[in-house]
């Protein structure tokens, strides 16, 4: 190294650390990159896993869907048959379709009640420690 007045002298101690501290600054470049590629591939085996097990899940899923529009269809045709069952029964089409709309809204209503009902009782929210120091540590934030 060289300054304006001449060659620099570097202190012994300058000179028995420089060769410790470059190895330290590799050996930690190393260790970082180990760890980037450790993190990269886990990342990288667990978006393999979701893939597999959506390849896997989507058949299921198609069917699932198809049930349930097939199903659909289903009870409105027996909502539909009821009403005209109603309509053959000497009721009027507009009374008929009332009753058994006001039926549907009776049962779907005891059905999400039920289903209220059977829920797990929700966790009780752990709450924030309190910090001893109370009030002095942050009162700008109240």
């Amino acid at each position: 190294m060289t300054s304006p007045n001449g060659p620099e002298q570097r202190s012994f101690f300058d000179r028995l650390t420089e060769p410790l501290a470059e190895r330290a600054r590799e050996r930690i470049n190393q260790a970082e990159d180990k760890v980037r590629a450790a993190v990269q591939a886990e990342i990288d085996a667990v978006g393999a896993s979701v893939r597999a097990k959506a390849v896997q899940v989507r058949p299921s899923a198609i069917a699932f869907g198809s049930a349930a529009l097939v199903t659909f269809f289903g009870l409105a045709l027996l909502v539909t048959a009821a009403v005209l069952g109603l309509i053959e029964a000497d009721l009027q089409p507009w009374f008929a379709a009332l009753l058994v709309g006001v039926a549907l809204i009776l049962v779907g209503g005891g059905a999400a009640a039920w289903g209220k009902s059977h829920l797990p009782k929700p966790v009780a929210r752990a709450t924030e420690p309190v910090h001893p120091a109370g009030d002095q540590v942050h009162p700008w934030d109240n």
